[in-house]
């Protein structure tokens, strides 16, 4: 509407233009080296607007043909640019239906013509992995991360996920330190680090590394706490190999909130009985936890002490009897620490009293040895086969004579501590 408005205006001013033109009575004389000229006021004027309109036009068609090869080479690019963008696209739709071939070639052959190499050869690099040539999909990391410096840490991932989905734990578990280093918080290098820490059984580096994990990783908080666990109790279990010093500064070591739990506990305790079944430290440590939480695990290590001075930790269970009397593990504990002192008597009573109340296969085959000693062979045969038929993994023999001529070697199966 103001287009048709602005030509009607012109329209109109030209009318009266023309008609002012028309009714004055002036002329234009032009004298050019003996030529002269002469026109009308209103044809001179009409001349010189036509001179000026097509001097306009062929300054503009003479400006577009100059620009015309610059033109068509940008129309050219344009072009190549979004035949390169629909390739790409059916490459991502190969690559989710597993024709990875198409996909990696698709992906390369157009990456000389995008604005996105980086997509590009990422993408090839994922199709090439899925058929399993690691050379060309090293080759397309390195391309990518050439052609996007800026996006180092992109790069890095998918290549430290490409290891890792490969089975190749040490070349991540170098990609991944690399990363932290330089991004310390990133919240995935943190998980696929950490993931790659428990596969490789780096306890001391997954222990350094889980307070950044459970600060900025999403990880669930039991998940954390599940990890922290397995990389405290592994890093006990590789310093116990190495003596009871190493675990001494190992457990030194450890987190102040891990070392109040009960597994991670008894694992140091166990350890150090290990090298030392008589350790006082692991004593103090078992009669302590015992006393704010009672747990079987904790008693049957108890019972399998052998300090110096024999008598004091069965002093020390003989009290909790009296709290417990009907506690079959702990009456097995006394049972073991009275064999240990060489009390015969009160151990074959403790070791009476925990079967009868339903003990385990281990309080049945200490009892039948003791009968055996004894003399008692028939009460001893009678026993070695509850401890077989408790144990639920061998079929215990018919007769007791039977019985007695191969406890010995079933025996040898059992899952049992011996004492």
């Amino acid at each position: 509407m103001k287009k048709l408005l602005i030509i009607l205006a012109v329209l109109l001013l030209s009318v009266v233009a023309a008609l002012w033109f028309r009714e004055q009575g002036g002329y234009v004389l032009l004298h050019v080296s003996g030529l002269s000229v002469q026109a009308s006021l209103f044809l001179a004027a009409a001349t010189l607007l036509a001179v000026i309109v097509l001097s306009h036009v062929l300054l503009r068609l003479l400006g577009g043909m100059a620009r015309a090869p610059r033109s068509m080479r940008g129309w050219w690019a344009r072009r190549r640019l979004e035949r390169s963008r629909a390739r790409m696209l059916r490459a991502l739709q190969k690559l989710a239906e597993g024709d990875f071939t198409t996909a990696e070639r698709d992906m390369v052959k157009t990456v000389a013509h995008t604005d996105t190499p980086l997509l590009h050869y990422l993408g090839a690099a994922w199709a090439a992995h899925r058929q399993g040539a690691e050379r060309r999909r090293d080759h397309y990391l390195a391309l990518a991360d050439r052609a996007s410096p800026d996006a180092r840490l992109a790069v890095g991932l998918v290549q430290a996920q490409l290891y890792v989905e490969d089975a190749q734990w040490e070349t991540a578990f170098a990609t991944l330190n690399l990363l932290q280093e330089r991004w310390p918080r990133q919240p995935r290098v943190l998980e696929l680090l950490a993931l790659t820490c428990r596969r490789l059984e780096e306890w001391e580096r997954l222990l350094d590394l889980l307070p950044l994990v459970r600060r900025y990783a999403a990880f669930d908080v039991r998940k954390v706490a599940e990890l922290e666990r397995k990389a405290a109790t592994g890093y006990l279990e590789q310093a116990s190999r190495q003596g009871l010093d190493a675990l001494a500064r190992a457990w030194a070591r450890l987190p102040r909130a891990i070392v109040e739990d009960d597994q991670v506990q008894l694992l140091y305790i166990e350890g150090r009985m290990q090298h030392d079944a008589g350790d006082p430290e692991s004593e103090k440590l078992l009669r302590t936890g015992l006393r704010k939480r009672w747990d079987n695990r904790w008693v049957q290590c108890y019972g399998r002490l052998r300090m110096a001075d024999s008598g004091r930790p069965l002093v020390t269970v003989e009290a909790w009897l009296r709290e417990r009397p009907e506690d079959a593990e702990l009456l097995l504990a006394a049972g073991r620490l009275a064999v240990v002192a060489g009390i015969w008597g009160r151990a074959r009573s403790y070791l009476e009293a925990s079967v009868s109340r339903g003990g385990s296969p281990e309080a049945c085959y200490l009892l039948a040895r003791m009968l055996e000693q004894l003399g008692e062979s028939d009460k001893a045969a009678y026993q070695y086969r509850v401890a077989l038929e408790q144990d639920g993994r061998f079929q215990a023999p018919a007769g007791l004579d039977e019985l007695a001529r191969h406890h010995q070697e079933e025996l040898g199966k059992l899952r049992v501590v011996k004492g």
